[in-house]
This record gives structure tokens, C-alpha cells and sequence, in this order.
């Protein structure tokens, strides 16, 4: 099963969650408000837009600690919907 933390702010710092599995929309606590992410195992798409759409940035297993400086990244505070991809 494939397991992504993300959390409000960066450094793993804030209110965190943990997604297991696609989310076309990751709701409205999280959406547009994830900073860091640690991808705990499978490799995850991230979307700028709800329904696997618009900007987006492929996510293996790793930790992310703040997305607004990843490199080819995501904007900081932009994730609407994410994906198991690998």
C-alpha cells in the first residue's frame, strides 16, 4: 500500500495527514494548503487542480521539506488532488 504524509507547514511542521490511495480531491481542510510531504512508499503524482488536473509534479519516496523550492516543483500551497503512480 502506498503512504504519503503531508503536512500545513514546511519542515513537517503544522497539522498533518496521511493519504493511502488516489484522491481526486483531497478536500477542503487540505486543499491548497500542503507545504511538506514525506512519500513513505509508492511514488505519488501531485496535482494543481482537483480531478488529476493542471500542474503537477511526480513524488517518489522521500521527504519534501518545503515544495515551494523542489525543483520543477508544485507550487508551495497548490495541491488539489494526488495520485499513486508507481
Amino acid at each position: 500500500m502506498a503512504e504519503m504524509i503531508v503536512y500545513a507547514d514546511s519542515n513537517f511542521g503544522g497539522s498533518s495527514g496521511t493519504f493511502t490511495g488516489d484522491l481526486p480531491n483531497v478536500g477542503n481542510f487540505w486543499n491548497d494548503k500542503i507545504t511538506s510531504v514525506k512519500v513513505i512508499s509508492g511514488t505519488w503524482q501531485v496535482f494543481g487542480d482537483t480531478n488529476f488536473n493542471g500542474r503537477s509534479q511526480t513524488l517518489p519516496p522521500g521527504e519534501y521539506r518545503n515544495l515551494a523550492v523542489s525543483p520543477g516543483g508544485i507550487d508551495n500551497d497548490s495541491i488539489s488532488s494526488v495520485k499513486v503512480v508507481g
